[in-house]
């Protein structure tokens, strides 16, 4: 979504917004894409949002849950809810999904498994289809500058630095 950066950068002008070209969109790939953004504007993993659609933020999702993707959050839009096949570990990751509308959602898929863990997660189920859209740009744009402020009030002068 870098069209959204432009008025992002406006709404929150201490934020970076950099899009994150993955060369392969596998863990390894995710792993590496993210590590190279991170050198190159010289963050730490605590301050880094990632925003991501479909089965490369499901991916992002997973490793986060699984430790091995330290961030300060995610938003993840569109994301498949199967279960997952394996337990979430803690996190401080702030978790925000925006999914297809499941009224018949088991405990035991992603949104389940979420909600019985002790994690900073809220999801908001939509209906995703061509014509609601603007719906769900809306919720992921409220998700991520949520995000920004949360994350700058982690540390001391808002722009993360201690």
């Amino acid at each position: 979504m870098p069209e959204a950066f432009a008025r992002w950068r406006q709404l929150t002008p201490l934020a970076t917004w950099q899009p994150i070209a993955l060369r392969e969109t596998s863990h390894a790939g995710i792993l590496s894409g993210v590590a190279a953004a991170l050198d190159r504007v010289g963050m730490i993993p605590g301050q880094l949002i990632l925003l991501g659609e479909g089965s490369v933020a499901r991916r992002m999702l997973e490793l986060t849950l699984r430790g091995e993707l330290p961030c300060g959050g995610i938003v993840a839009v569109d994301v498949a809810a199967d279960a997952l096949p394996f337990h979430i570990v803690p996190t401080v990751t702030a978790i925000r999904l925006v999914v297809h509308r499941n009224d018949n959602a088991q405990q035991g898929n992603l949104i389940g498994a979420l909600r019985a863990a002790d994690l900073d997660a809220r999801i908001i189920n939509l209906d995703l289809t061509a014509g609601r859209r603007a719906a769900a740009a809306s919720a992921t744009e409220t998700f991520v500058l949520e995000l920004v402020a949360t994350i700058g009030r982690r540390t001391t002068d808002g722009a993360g630095n201690p």
